[in-house]
């Protein structure tokens, strides 16, 4: 029986540079990962927090192109996520309960800076254009463009 508690929670690590150490993204009650854990550590570990703020989610798409609109979806999902902290970081957002993105803890040991967050998997999903060329909308995707934000 799937479970109907469908909380997203995020955990982001930067070192003394401000520089993406490591994140995770995991559902809050299996603690299984979203997609992998850590889907775009390869892509975003080592950055600056200002370069993966300035990330446009549309040429992110187009320059890490993946198989299907279901890892294409994830992909964008964990860049909004880890997007979503460091805007709450960095003062852009607020970081509140009724936010993308609540922030449950900041911490800062051995030159490490730790935040915890839940994400709102409902507000995640509404600023990523679904568009799996059902032509319900009577728009069609072509196979090799992105999906993008509304």
């Amino acid at each position: 029986m799937p479970c109907s508690d469908v909380t997203e929670l995020i955990q982001v690590e930067l070192d003394e540079q401000d520089n993406l150490k490591t994140y995770r993204f995991i559902k809050k009650t299996c603690g299984q990962g979203v997609g992998h854990e850590t889907l775009l550590h390869d892509v975003l570990g080592g950055m600056r927090v200002d370069d993966i703020l300035a990330i446009n989610p549309g040429d992110f798409a187009q320059i890490n192109p993946v198989d299907s609109s279901i890892e294409e979806f994830l992909t964008l999902k964990h860049l909004v996520a880890v997007q979503s902290v460091l805007e709450v970081l960095t003062g852009k957002i607020s970081g509140t309960a009724n936010d993308m993105c609540a922030v449950s803890g900041i911490t800062f040991d051995c030159n490490i800076t730790r935040i915890d967050a839940r994400i709102s998997v409902d507000l995640v999903t509404e600023r990523i254009k679904s568009c799996g060329g059902c032509k319900a909308c009577g728009k069609t995707r072509k196979k090799s463009q992105p999906v993008l934000f509304n």
